[in-house]
């Protein structure tokens, strides 16, 4: 897991403790940086500037920002930044611009969706396992559900904690939110039925106002495994089939097994990466 503060300090965290590992200084070019977001389909990171208004790429090896372009509307404030279903969103927090956007992931342009109601810092964080936006602010310290289509936010509670919660992520891998507080310079976790969150660790000072997860190469293995029996007893051969998906791409592999150990599914060549039973 990143985070990013508004000075462009960028640091890996230890999600087991909250410790941080400085990773360098994002390019100059960047502004006043804030929040980031990683489209999983396509392999980039994506950084959002307060100050320049506009939409960056992010190379995490070299931590130079490409300009992708300028939300198109001096009044935006763009705090949060994430991906869903491959759609780039942005939540604006100051200036008066209170909105909710769609953000071109070609131009930058910010296409406005409506209000989200709120007086202060939005971030968001997408659970793609369920498919639901969230949303912390620094009003009333509480986390809320999005609505994607009209931006309206519905509460779920009070985060209990964070007092001035600024960059939120969702790690895909264990099924858990995390957001980072510039209040207490705190790392927690947030229970998404409640709101209330549990302190991770200190990753140390620091005016955090971005984090994202970027998951390991290679496959997740998601859904069911269904044993069939395809041959009679006594020899009981069985079909094991597993979705895998990286990124966009889906796969659906059978593997046949006789007895034990180790089985591969066929995976196309045209695709990086394997798996094995």
């Amino acid at each position: 897991m990143y985070a990013i503060d508004s000075s462009r300090a960028f640091y890996e965290l230890d999600i087991t403790n909250g410790s941080r590992t400085s990773l360098g200084t994002v390019s100059a070019n960047a502004g006043t940086t804030a929040g980031l977001a990683y489209d999983e389909g396509t392999g980039t990171t994506y950084l959002t500037s307060t100050s320049t208004d506009s939409l960056y790429t992010l190379n995490l090896t070299t931590l130079a920002a490409t300009l992708v372009g300028a939300y198109g509307d001096s009044s935006i404030v763009m705090h949060g930044l994430e991906i869903a279903n491959g759609n780039l969103y942005g939540a604006s927090g100051g200036g008066g611009n209170y909105n909710f956007y769609q953000i071109n992931k070609n131009t930058g342009v910010a296409n406005l969706i409506g209000g989200l109601g709120t007086t202060s810092f939005t971030n968001l964080g997408f659970n793609s396992d369920t498919g639901v936006m969230y949303a912390t602010h620094s009003a009333d310290d509480s986390l809320y559900t999005v609505d994607l289509n009209t931006g309206a936010l519905t509460l779920v509670g009070p985060l209990l904690g964070p007092t001035n919660p600024h960059g939120l992520a969702y790690n895909r891998d264990n099924q858990t939110m995390y957001v980072i507080c510039s209040n207490t310079d705190t790392l927690y976790t947030v229970n998404l039925q409640t709101g209330a969150a549990t302190v991770v660790g200190l990753p140390g000072s620091g005016n955090y106002l971005g984090l994202v997860y970027v998951p390991e190469s290679g496959y997740r293995v998601t859904g069911s495994i269904h044993l069939n029996d395809t041959v009679a007893a006594p020899t009981f051969s069985r079909a094991i089939a597993v979705k895998l998906t990286q990124g966009s791409t889906v796969i659906n592999g059978v593997a046949n097994v006789f007895g034990t150990g180790n089985y591969a599914l066929t995976v196309p060549s045209s695709v990086v990466g394997a798996a094995t039973l």
